[in-house]
C-alpha cells in the first residue's frame, strides 16, 4: 500500500469543537456519556481515500514525544468513503483540565503532527467528575442529591391515570375536589349514609319506599310492665299516671292488657294522653254501683307520633 497522510479540514474540525462545546454547556446540569466525535479526511496520493483502514487514536501530554495518557483506541477495518470518516472516542478518566494532544495512526503509521484537544478535556473532565453545586429549575438542594422543589410537580407533569388510590393520603380528597354529581349510587359503600349525614327534613314522602315505615319506626314509647292498684267507688272515674320512657307530649296513646291480665267486671280503662314527656295518663272508671278495685295490673302501653 502506498504512503497515506491524514488531514483535517477546517469544517471537520469545527464540527468536533461544536460537539465538545455543547457537552461543556450541559455537563453541569445533566450527566452525559464521556465521548466526543472526531471527524477526519484521509487522502491517498492526493486523492480522497476509499476502503477500510486500521485506525488508532492515542492521547499524549505533549505535541511531540511526551507520555501517553490512557489506553489506545483501535478501530480495525474502519470504513472511509470519499476520504471522510467519523468516529466516537472515549478516554474515561484521562482528562483533568490540562492540555492534551491526539495522535491518529492509519495502518500503524502516525499521522503527524498531533492535534491539540483543548475544549474536549474540559467537557470530559466535567463528565468524569462528580456533579456538585446548587440545583435549579424544578429541583432544590445541592448536587449530587437534589430533591424535587415544592410546587414543581404541576398538573401538566402528571400523566393521565398516574394518580392511583395508593398515591392518595388519608382525608386528602375533600368535598371541594369532588366534581358535582360525580358520586353516584355505585360509589357509595353499604351503610355509608348514616343518620348524621342526612339533613333535617331532607327525607320527603317521595324518598320513602312502599311499606318501609313500620311500627318500630313511628312509635314513641313501648312499655310492658305492672302498674299499681286502683280503687273506685261505684260510678267514679280516676286518672292514673304511668311512667312511659320515650313518650312525648301529644303522642297518640294505645293501651292494652297483657295476656292473662283482667279488670274487675264493671271496670273500664280508657287510653289517656301524654301531658309531659315520659308520663302517660290513663283513665279508669267504675260503671258499677259498688266499690271495686285491683291491686296491680299487667299492662302494655304504646305511644305514636
Amino acid at each position: 500500500m502506498k504512503t497515506m497522510r491524514a488531514r483535517q479540514f477546517l469544517t471537520s474540525l469545527c464540527a468536533v469543537l461544536i460537539t465538545c462545546c455543547l457537552l461543556t454547556e450541559t455537563a453541569v446540569a445533566v450527566p452525559q456519556l464521556p465521548e466526543f466525535t472526531y471527524q477526519g479526511r484521509l487522502s491517498q496520493n492526493g486523492a480522497p481515500a476509499n476502503g477500510s483502514f486500521n485506525l488508532s487514536f492515542a492521547l499524549f501530554d505533549a505535541d511531540t514525544n511526551g507520555n501517553q495518557i490512557g489506553a489506545t483506541i483501535s478501530e480495525p477495518g474502519f470504513p472511509v468513503t470519499n476520504g471522510l470518516f467519523t468516529v466516537s472516542l472515549s478516554f474515561p478518566g484521562a482528562f483533568d483540565g490540562t492540555q492534551l494532544w491526539l495522535q491518529v495512526s492509519v495502518n500503524g503509521t502516525p499521522m503527524l503532527p498531533r492535534q491539540a484537544v483543548s475544549t474536549t478535556p474540559v467537557a470530559q473532565f466535567a463528565l468524569s467528575g462528580s456533579i456538585s453545586g446548587p440545583a435549579g429549575g424544578d429541583l432544590t438542594g445541592n448536587y449530587p442529591n437534589p430533591t424535587i422543589a415544592d410546587g414543581a410537580v404541576t398538573n401538566a407533569k402528571i400523566g393521565i391515570a398516574a394518580v392511583t388510590s395508593s398515591k392518595l393520603g388519608s382525608s386528602s380528597v375533600t368535598s371541594a375536589a369532588i366534581a358535582s354529581a360525580a358520586v353516584g349510587n355505585s360509589e357509595l359503600a353499604t351503610a355509608a349514609v348514616s343518620s348524621s349525614k342526612i339533613a333535617d327534613l331532607a327525607v320527603t314522602e317521595t324518598k320513602i319506599g312502599n311499606n318501609s315505615i313500620t311500627r318500630a319506626k313511628i312509635m314513641g314509647a313501648d312499655i310492658t310492665g305492672t302498674m299499681g292498684g286502683v280503687s273506685l267507688a261505684g260510678g267514679a272515674c280516676a286518672d292514673v299516671s304511668v311512667s312511659a320512657g320515650g313518650a312525648q307530649v301529644n303522642d297518640l296513646v294505645i293501651f292494652g292488657l297483657q295476656a292473662g291480665a283482667t279488670l274487675p267486671s264493671r271496670f273500664i280503662a280508657l287510653p289517656g294522653r301524654v301531658d309531659s314527656a315520659g308520663v302517660v295518663m290513663l283513665r279508669f272508671c267504675n260503671i258499677g254501683t259498688a266499690t271495686q278495685s285491683f291491686s296491680s295490673l299487667n299492662v302494655h302501653i304504646l305511644t305514636m307520633r
